[in-house]
């Protein structure tokens, strides 16, 4: 059985090696600098990690922000309205498959009423068909596709931008 919680702030170190571990890979823009700066989001409460967990053991990890800590260039798509930002969706590399991204998806959009969000925004390499099927069960639309010479550096080097709304 998966259960799914948001993180201690004792975990942040633990959760971020797996991050780097099971998050890098050529779809996934995953700079140290961005990825420490997200971390900062979290231990000072405009973000938060949610962990996915089997047996005691971390098998997911989704960061995302607060309606406060939206990134500006992400406000064109909120439309105004209070947005919570999905950063980074991983998943343990021997629990792909199996749910655990929705399953962190669904939980997120859960949540995110409480934190006075209307909206989710989420987004990802243009051609990554797994997250693409992730986000499509979870009822994620596209609104965008654009190229992202700045953050991909493989296939058609396009980022596709994506939403949920909650109301």
């Amino acid at each position: 059985m998966i259960d799914y919680r948001l993180a201690n702030l004792s975990e942040l170190d633990k959760l971020k090696k797996f991050l780097f571990h099971h998050g890098a890979n050529p779809w996934n823009y995953l700079p140290v600098d961005g990825v420490d700066s997200e971390f900062t989001l979290i231990v000072s409460g405009q973000a938060s990690a949610l962990v996915a967990y089997s047996d005691k053991q971390p098998v997911g990890l989704a960061v995302f922000y607060h309606p406060d800590a939206l990134p500006e260039s992400y406000l064109k798509y909120s439309k105004a309205r209070s947005a919570v930002y999905i950063a980074d969706v991983v998943v343990h590399k021997d629990y792909s498959g199996r749910g655990i991204g929705t399953g962190l998806l669904e939980d997120i959009i859960q949540r995110a009423p409480n934190l006075g969000a209307e909206i989710l925004l989420v987004d990802r390499h243009a051609e990554n068909v797994g997250s693409a099927g992730m986000m499509r069960k979870s009822g994620f639309k596209e609104l965008s596709t654009f190229v992202d010479l700045d953050r991909r550096d493989f296939g058609n080097r396009s980022t596709t931008v994506l939403s949920f709304n909650l109301i």
